[in-house]
């Protein structure tokens, strides 16, 4: 279980978050949905302690993570793969050493291993055939793929954090991620994905949380989303569900 516990949050004089308290449990699908700049990337941030709230507590199965180092917290770590927004691959390196980068630094797998590794995770995400392909050689869907069979590589994690996986992508392969993104929860494992696209959070979560104005405005499945008569939250979902019964009966909850 993932718990944050009244957690605030500024960057300088700007408060991000505000007394935001919600649990998510492991094996769920949620997805945050807001608009820029109110605090979903944050929350993932501060999930993997990559920052420490100005206030609250934030525990991870039972955890007070709250303040502590790098060194203390690998281990909660290992506990999730991430992919951020940005995919961050290494321009000098082609997918394959992409991926191989974490278990050379941190097993001592032979290359002969790594390899059938590196080959298996591609594999899994459907672009073994761009094994020796650099980062500029591959399309957006491609690289988001790669960045995720990256995150995979040096773990067996628990739950997956995807920031914005679908944000640049067209459409046939903003719905391919998706799919990925359900395929990979398949096994039990759950996943927390940030995203201001409405059309890609029906596709694969069972649970919707949104953020306005730094506070936790709604928490709930995707039906009650689209049927919500909060003003915030109409005006953001209306591009894929234009008012009326019809639509939030078709959408809601509709998964890929």
């Amino acid at each position: 279980m993932i718990v944050l516990d009244r957690v605030s949050f500024s960057y300088g004089a700007r408060r991000v978050l505000r007394d935001v308290s919600v649990s998510i449990g492991f094996g769920e699908r949620v997805v945050i949905l807001g608009g820029s700049g109110e605090g979903k990337t944050t929350i993932l941030r501060l999930i993997l302690g990559l920052l420490s709230p100005d206030a609250g507590r934030i525990l991870i199965e039972g955890e007070d993570i709250t303040g502590k180092g790098d060194g203390a917290l690998r281990d909660v770590r290992m506990k999730f793969s991430i992919v951020f927004q940005e995919g961050a691959l290494f321009d000098s390196l082609d997918v394959k050493e992409n991926v191989a980068y974490c278990l050379r630094e941190y097993t001592s797998m032979s290359d002969e291993e790594i390899e059938a590794r590196v080959r298996e995770i591609l594999a899994s995400v459907g672009v073994e055939q761009a094994i020796h392909l650099m980062p500029e050689e591959l399309s957006g869907g491609m690289h988001r793929r790669v960045s995720i069979a990256r995150a995979l590589a040096l773990s067996t994690p628990k739950m997956f954090l995807y920031d914005e996986p679908t944000t640049g992508l067209d459409p046939v392969n903003a719905d391919n991620i998706c799919r990925l993104i359900a395929d990979l929860s398949k096994d039990g494992k759950g996943f927390i994905m940030v995203t201001h696209k409405v059309s890609d959070a029906l596709k694969v979560a069972d649970r919707y949380i949104f953020l306005k104005d730094g506070a936790l405005l709604f928490d709930g499945t995707g039906r009650e989303l689209l049927h919500s008569d909060i003003p915030g939250i109409r005006v953001f979902v209306a591009e894929v569900c234009p008012p009326g019964p019809d639509c939030a009966e078709e959408q809601g909850g509709k998964h890929v």
